[in-house]
This record gives C-alpha cells, structure tokens and sequence, in this order.
C-alpha cells in the first residue's frame, strides 16, 4: 500500500491527545498525528517507519490510548527484555490509568488482569496471547518478526495492527513481502532524516571517514578470505544464476547454505559465507583502527557523550580499555546485567562515564539520552543497522548542538567510501550531511580540530 500524507488541518482528534488523566505524556509532533491519521485511514492496520531519534514510540503510545478510550486492550510486542522495561516505565508514566502487565521468561500475564501487555516476541511465539474483542497489536521493531520462528506470534486475533520501524527492510529473506506486508497492510507512513532535520525534530551531523591500512599479516589473511568470496561469487552467478544486486545474492546464499544439502551449489554458498565472515573479522579487527581510537581517546573526554560500535564483545572490551587510559569507558553487551546497564546508562546521561563501547545493543531500540558522537569501527552491510547507529546520536541536542559521526575503514576494501562502501547507507545520509571530511590516521591536527570544534 503506498504511504498516506494526510493534508494538514486545524484539528485532528489525535492532537492534543487525550483529557490530561488518561494521557500524561508529552503533545504529538505533527509527523506524529499525521501518522496516525494515515494508519486510521488504513482501518487501523499499517507500518510506520521514522528514522530513530524522532519519536515513533509515542505513535504506538497513543494508538494505546486510542484502543483503551474504547474499552478495548493493547499487546505490544519488542525483541528483548530491555524494551520491555523501556515499554513498561514508558507506558506507566504516559498512560497512568492504563494497567500495564508484562508476559517474558519471567513474568506472566492476560488480559483478565492487564489492558496493555508488554511481552518479548520470543514469549508470544512459543504460546500466542489470546485477544480480546477489540485488540490493538504494537510490534515494535516490527522488521524482525518475519522470520518463521517469529511469525506465529502475529495471531489473527488482532483487529488493529501497527508496526513500528526505523528501517522497513531486511537483507536475508522476503519476509517483509511473504510474512508482514499481508499482516500489517503495508507501510501507511514514512519519515525520513531529510524531513526531521527540516522539521527541526532532530539534530544536524558532521560525518567524518578514517581511513587506515592492513599491516602485512592482516592483508595477507584478508587476501586469502577475499579470494574465496570473490570466487565463489563468481562461480555463484555464472554457474547457477545467482542474482548480480548484491541484496538478493546475498539473500539467496543465506538461505541456501543453510539447508540440509551437501551438493557443489550449497558447498559454494558455505564458502562464501565462510570468506564473508573471516573478512568481516578481519576489517573489525585491523590494529590501524584500534591505534586510531586509542588517540582519539582524549578528545572524547571534551564530548558529552559517545557511542561505540565494535563488532563482538571481546571487540568491545578491547576498545573500551584502550580508550579507558584517557577518559571514561565501559563495554556493555546482550551479557550485562540489567542493573549495570542501567546504571551504566544514567552515568552516560550525566557525564559521569564519557564512552560506552557495544556490538549491537544499542542498534534498536534502547533510548539513549546524551549522546553527542558515534563511531563506527566495524561497520555493518545492514543500511538499517547503519541508520540505527545514527539515529543514536541524532537527537537534539539540549544546547542546541549538532551530531558527530566517524567510520573507520581499511583503504581499498568493500569499507573504503571511496570504491562504493556502504553506499545504500551514504546515499541515504551524505545528502542531509552538515560538513563530510575525510582523513587518514596521520593527521591528527586536523583531526582534533574535528572533534573539539564548534
């Protein structure tokens, strides 16, 4: 279904939200209610895809609202225990009348007890919840239900379907076209970075690119794993018909090194994943980049606040000790304890902790006030995943500020900018960019001018 733009009006029942009791949270922006009124005219089914940093959020909380005013119950739906708290605190604060049930591993719950029902995906899909006359399902990171153990938790049951993302895509199936455009009815909204920063919801950015080189044992291993990709990508397409947009090829090598078989064609599709992955460790690990952050470190400590992303959690840690010689910095990943992750993160939001270094936790998701710089030091093919790191940093900014994003990358492979690296991401970016600068390791001066710079 194609996005609805709802024309503007001077009333429209979803703003202001609510008689000031039953809704406690803050006024909608106007990309809000507009989304809204476009998932209203959809019969109350559709996706809405905001860039991170925007609010989406707050669209799901006020379909609640909307559902509960006429005496039905809402279930929403999230990836991990973390935006179950997220959710629950969310709710309670915005929605003081609601009463809020959580369903995971640990806690149970219907809706004999509970009107809003916080529960993890992975609950739902081992033992669907039962609806109740007039339903409202909210699937947060709705991208990452289409999967066949995910799917049975969108129950039929649900009359009003809403779904939540800051990138509408996945990159290893069809899932979106087989599983969630017939459940969900499509996207009915869509909001761009272009339109927030026009819109003044979000900040401006700076992005700047590193670049560093392999030392001779690194190029030498990465040579090794990058032959058997680029051979079995050839062998892929010219033998067995394999797609040329890498999106679909990689799609199909996915599925197909998964299955059961052991003829030529899947055996190629393994040697393939084999060489992408020791190539992907390879670039995340290259010591050029690890040297590069350690002497960033002390320019850290004049930001508010930055995120890094490593690939893995030993990755992580390692950058989180070397940047701890001059400023603050913890690794967090899926292995930290609920209360240290909270902690963690209100020392970030205060100042207290300048650097928090992580693999994925922080790519949906999780809200993360103070912010101010993220760098990439592996970076992921995903454009999703790569809007969702931005997004971590883009929100504005009490003093009024702007963004800082860096990438770090190995000149002259799939990385590097210049021969086309991550360009569904850049296309999607570079235009909305502030300033793009570009340096290498040994420029330091001009780099600390970057980053201690107004």
């Amino acid at each position: 279904m194609p996005e609805m733009r709802p024309s503007s009006s001077d009333y429209s029942h979803w703003s202001p939200l609510g008689d000031g009791e039953s809704y406690a949270g803050p006024d909608l922006r106007k990309w809000q209610t507009q989304a809204l009124e476009a998932w209203e005219a959809s019969d109350h089914r559709g996706v809405v895809e905001a860039v991170t940093g925007t609010g989406k959020s707050l669209v799901g909380v006020a379909a609640i609202h909307e559902v509960l005013s006429l005496g039905g119950v809402a279930l929403v739906v999230v990836p991990t225990l973390a935006l179950i708290e997220q959710w629950v605190g969310n709710l309670r604060s915005q929605l003081p009348k609601a009463h809020i049930g959580s369903l995971s591993g640990r806690e149970k719950t219907d809706f004999r007890n509970s009107n809003v029902i916080v529960a993890t995906v992975q609950t739902l899909s081992r033992k669907p919840l039962r609806g109740a006359s007039l339903t409202l399902i909210v699937a947060d990171e709705v991208h990452r239900y289409a999967s066949v153990e995910f799917a049975s938790a969108l129950s039929a049951d649900y009359q009003w379907r809403l779904g939540l993302t800051g990138t509408y895509e996945r990159s290893a199936d069809d899932g979106i076209e087989r599983v969630l455009d017939p459940y969900f009815a499509g996207t009915v909204f869509d909001y761009s970075y272009g339109e927030a920063l026009a819109d003044g919801v979000v900040a401006p950015f700076d992005l700047a690119f590193i670049g560093v080189h392999f030392d001779p044992s690194e190029q030498a291993e990465y040579s090794f794993a990058d032959e058997n990709v680029k051979e079995a990508t050839y062998k892929l397409k010219k033998i067995y018909g394999y797609p040329e947009p890498w999106p679909e090829f990689f799609a199909q090598v996915s599925r197909n090194q998964a299955s059961g078989d052991y003829d030529d064609e899947v055996k190629l599709c393994r040697r393939y994943m084999k060489g992408f992955s020791d190539r992907k460790k390879i670039l995340a690990a290259a010591h050029g980049k690890l040297g590069v952050v350690e002497k960033i470190g002390p320019l850290l400590e004049q930001r508010s606040g930055t995120l890094l992303f490593a690939e893995g959690k030993a990755a992580a840690r390692r950058h989180a000790f070397v940047l701890s010689k001059s400023t603050t910095a913890f690794p967090l990943d899926g292995e930290s304890k609920q209360a240290e992750r909270a902690s963690k993160l209100r020392d970030f939001e205060t100042g207290r902790l300048k650097v928090i270094a992580t693999p994925k936790i922080f790519d949906e998701g999780m809200d993360v006030h103070g912010a101010e710089v993220a760098i990439v030091v592996a970076a992921s093919q995903s454009r999703r995943q790569m809007i969702q790191r931005m997004g971590r940093v883009i929100r504005l900014k009490g003093d009024g500020g702007h963004a800082r994003m860096v990438m770090l990358y190995v000149v002259g492979t799939p990385e590097d900018p210049k021969l086309g690296g991550h360009e569904a991401f850049l296309d999607a970016v570079i235009p909305h960019a502030r300033n793009i600068d570009y340096f290498d390791r040994d420029q330091f001066s001009n780099l600390k001018k970057w980053f201690v710079g107004p």
